[in-house]
C-alpha cells in the first residue's frame, strides 16, 4: 500500500468514526433532551468538541503542504499564520454560533458571529496593511 492509499484509508475510517460519533450524540441528544434538557446540550458541545479536535488532528499534512508552497514561493510565513488564524476563529465562532442557536439563543448567536468576524478583520489587519503598501509602491512607480 502506498503511502497516499494508506493516508487516504485513514481518512475514510476517520470520517467513519467522526460520522458515528455525531450520530450516537444526535440519538443521545434526541432521547435525553425529553428528560434532562441541559443534558443534551453538554453532549451536544462535547460531541462538537471532539469532532473539531480530531479534524485538527487531521491537517498536519495539509498545513506542511502549505508551508512548503509558501517557502517555494518565497512568501513570508506571516500570511500563512494569519490565514490560519483567520480560519480557526471562523471555525470556533460556528461552532459557538451552532451551540446558541441550538440551545435556543439566537440573539446570542448573531452577537458572536459578529465577534467572530470582527476578530478576523483585527488579525488580518497586517495583510491588509501590507497590501495596501503594495499597492502604493506600484502607484508610485
Amino acid at each position: 500500500m502506498t503511502p497516499s492509499n494508506r493516508s487516504l484509508g485513514c481518512n475514510i475510517m476517520s470520517m467513519v468514526s467522526i460520522i458515528g460519533l455525531a450520530l450516537v450524540s444526535a440519538v443521545l441528544c434526541i432521547l435525553i433532551k425529553q428528560y434532562k434538557p441541559e443534558y443534551a446540550m453538554f453532549i451536544s458541545l462535547v460531541c462538537g468538541a471532539i469532532i473539531f479536535i480530531a479534524v485538527l488532528l487531521q491537517l498536519t499534512p495539509v498545513l506542511d503542504a502549505m508551508d512548503n508552497l509558501i517557502e517555494q514561493a518565497q512568501i513570508n510565513h506571516q500570511y500563512l499564520s494569519i490565514l490560519l488564524k483567520a480560519l480557526g476563529i471562523c471555525y470556533i465562532t460556528q461552532l459557538a454560533c451552532d451551540a446558541c442557536n441550538d440551545a435556543g439563543q439566537t440573539s446570542i448567536a448573531a452577537k458572536v458571529d459578529l465577534a467572530g468576524k470582527i476578530a478576523v478583520i483585527v488579525v488580518s489587519l497586517p495583510l491588509f496593511t501590507a497590501l495596501v503598501e503594495m499597492a502604493l509602491g506600484l502607484i508610485s512607480l
